[in-house]
């Protein structure tokens, strides 16, 4: 069959399916979310011109999407443009036509020899895949909005983005908030789907938080393969992340989304540091500061472990030896051009710090502590991943030594750079005119803590074990080989029949993560968010039931607590990013939650006296309400309900 059949038949078969998913629910979100998160990355990396293995390329691919995004809006934004609906719509067109463009005038199409992959491999991989996809789903199937604390607030920035087309460098009129220092670029990725897709705040959060960790699977496999020079490092690395780790499948049930997106543009910055320092590339620095600069409003605390990353890769090829400073400044080149093309957003940040260090500030506590993070830490069957990991730096000690001692180096230095306290040294101390040296210890830092380390751990655990698996596969297969050719065959066989059983036993056993008591907005809560929205006025405010998060932050127990993200409207305990703001505004905030956590047997009447002295002028109830509860508020001659189902009503104060 000759080339051109084969494409026109290829063609047909996609045409078919982008067809099907038109009529499929949520089908624009799967036309769209896919073509924004692979399709600006193909293009930039094709014409880019790495000469990378194609196993290296979907890492990359979803990288730079993931990077484009929020440089757009940056920079659109810093001159004083907006990005619209009909901008994004035409720029997807624009993506989906050069896509086919060129993938038609390819000089050839490429073969199963060429990927370097083996069929039974890329079977089980298309296995693995399938099943991410299906255990992805399964979880949210029963959720309606995404939960916890942090849902709220990137809903609300969500919400700004997608209104305003700009960055969120101010948050009215939703919050008092300006000068925002915050990493927004998962908002902006976000904001651009939620215009594509069609769907509903809560709803894109949701579809699209589990694409990313899909998104995950691929690019840690994508590096892992790329890093050892085997599939079979990949498929197993894949394999830890999808379904052996509880991470990152259970950031769902805190909405860790903006961590999830960072994590999923890390294995594009492994992979072009690595090679940018083994083939000495330019290309692939110049890609690395792209990609970089996109994951620095991202996360910044995955940048940072990016720039550990690059740091691991100087000391661990003889960074005292004179030739490795021409790497050390090639890979900082990069870092400072990244730095540069966020110079508008760093400058807004870097000011709100100087300003009021606030939440922003750099000295951490207890929160950041490793005793207080050692339970996520060893979470679940960690203790066996770690045990495995050390046996897989073990096994590629004696294959790719370089290679497992950056891994592990770098797991090292993020550790280190999350605990300082760790760290001793010397402090002056002069009396009586005499200098003696006392050992401090570094103060742990409020923007790296051991948290989000304990959250992220699972990378290099997959990288060591998938390296460690490939490469005790490489030692057995070459001692068969030296005996007979059908017996090193008959191994591969056995070992292909057996990832695949693997594969669909553990994707099988990964059926739901989600914590229950995360969850609080639930399905009911929707019909009454939109009710408000549709019928109160625009300057309505709403009390809220609220128990206490995090230090003196409260938090919404309910679904109320969407009211603002969801419905635009006001209520007595904002999302936590209220601490971003003035002082005097947080600290009237604080005073109003603080009531509202802590007041215990309140009469209807002591609800309304209160709410009519804070301005409040509806309250949203619920069955189970801890203090506005409708069924006490109900009988109240002060209070009109004016939205009644079995589990929620709206009452307006009289």
């Amino acid at each position: 069959m000759t080339q051109t059949r084969i494409r026109w038949l290829i063609l047909a078969l996609v045409a078919s399916v982008l067809l099907l998913l038109l009529f499929l629910p949520q089908g624009r979100f799967w036309l769209f979310a896919p073509l924004l998160l692979l399709g600006p990355g193909y293009l930039l990396e094709r014409a880019w011109g790495l000469p990378l293995p194609p196993l290296a390329r979907p890492a990359i691919w979803v990288g730079a999407s993931l990077a484009i995004t929020p440089l757009v809006y940056l920079w659109a934004t810093t001159a004083g443009l907006r990005i619209t609906p009909l901008l994004i719509n035409l720029a997807m067109l624009g993506v989906a036509a050069a896509i086919g463009w060129r993938w038609w005038h390819t000089p050839r199409l490429p073969t199963l020899k060429d990927l370097g992959l083996p069929l039974g491999l890329l079977l089980i991989f298309g296995l693995l895949i399938l099943l991410t996809i299906w255990t992805r789903v399964k979880h949210i199937e029963n959720l309606v909005f995404p939960p916890w604390v942090d849902s709220v607030h990137h809903a609300t920035i969500i919400r700004v983005v997608a209104e305003t087309g700009q960055v969120p460098y101010s948050l009215r009129p939703y919050l008092p908030v300006d000068n925002f220092g915050y990493h927004w670029g998962y908002h902006a990725i976000a904001a651009t789907v939620l215009h594509g897709s069609g769907l509903s705040l809560p709803t894109t959060m949701l579809w699209l938080g589990q694409m990313l960790g899909v998104l995950q699977v691929v690019t840690l496999a994508s590096c892992a393969a790329t890093l050892w020079q085997r599939p079979l490092a990949g498929i197993v690395a894949g394999l830890v992340v999808a379904f052996l780790s509880i991470m990152p499948a259970y950031f769902v049930s805190w909405g860790r989304y903006t961590l999830l997106t960072g994590l999923v543009m890390l294995p594009a910055v492994l992979v072009l540091a690595h090679d940018s320092v083994e083939r000495n590339s330019r290309r692939s620095l110049g890609l690395l500061a792209l990609i970089v600069a996109g994951l620095l409003p991202t996360h910044f605390v995955a940048a940072g472990f990016g720039l550990l990353w690059c740091a691991a890769v100087w000391l661990s090829r003889g960074a005292w030896r004179e030739s490795r400073w021409r790497t050390w400044s090639g890979l900082a080149l990069a870092v400072v051009f990244a730095i540069v093309l966020v110079a508008p957003w760093l400058a807004v940040l870097i000011g709100k710090t100087a300003e009021n260090f606030g939440p922003m500030r750099v000295q951490g506590g207890d929160y950041n502590s490793y005793q207080n993070a050692a339970g996520l830490y060893w979470t679940s069957n960690n203790r066996v991943l770690v045990a495995l990991a050390l046996l897989g730096a073990l096994l590629t000690i004696w294959r790719r030594w370089r290679l497992a001692l950056t891994v592990v180096l770098w797991a090292a230095l993020v550790v280190l750079f999350a605990n300082p306290v760790w760290i001793r040294l010397p402090y002056p101390s002069f009396s009586n005119n005499t200098v003696a040296f006392v050992w401090i210890r570094l103060p742990y830092l409020s923007f790296f803590n051991n948290n989000i380390v304990a959250l992220a751990i699972f990378i290099p655990i997959a990288l060591l074990i998938g390296g460690g698996v490939a490469a005790l596969d490489d030692a057995i297969s070459r001692r068969l080989a030296e005996r007979s050719a059908p017996k090193m065959r008959g191994w591969r066989a056995i070992r292909t029949a057996g990832l695949a059983i693997l594969t669909l036993w553990w994707g099988l056993q990964m059926e739901w993560v989600i914590n229950l008591d995360t969850v609080q907005a639930q399905a009911y809560d929707e019909p009454a968010l939109r009710w408000a929205a549709d019928n109160t006025p625009a300057d309505a405010r709403f009390a809220v039931n609220t128990v206490g998060w995090l230090y003196n932050i409260g938090r919404g127990s309910d679904g109320g607590w969407w009211l603002l993200p969801y419905a635009g409207r006001q209520v007595s305990t904002p999302p936590v990013i209220y601490t971003y703001g003035q002082r005097d505004y947080a600290l009237g905030v604080q005073k109003v939650t603080t009531w509202l956590r802590d007041a215990k047997d309140q009469t209807p009447a002591d609800l309304a006296r209160w709410m009519a002295e804070n301005g409040f002028s509806y309250a949203y109830a619920t069955k189970n309400g801890s203090l506005f509860n409708s069924q006490q508020l109900a009988p109240s001659p002060l209070f009109n309900e004016v939205y009644h189902s079995e589990e929620v009503s709206i009452f307006a104060l009289k």
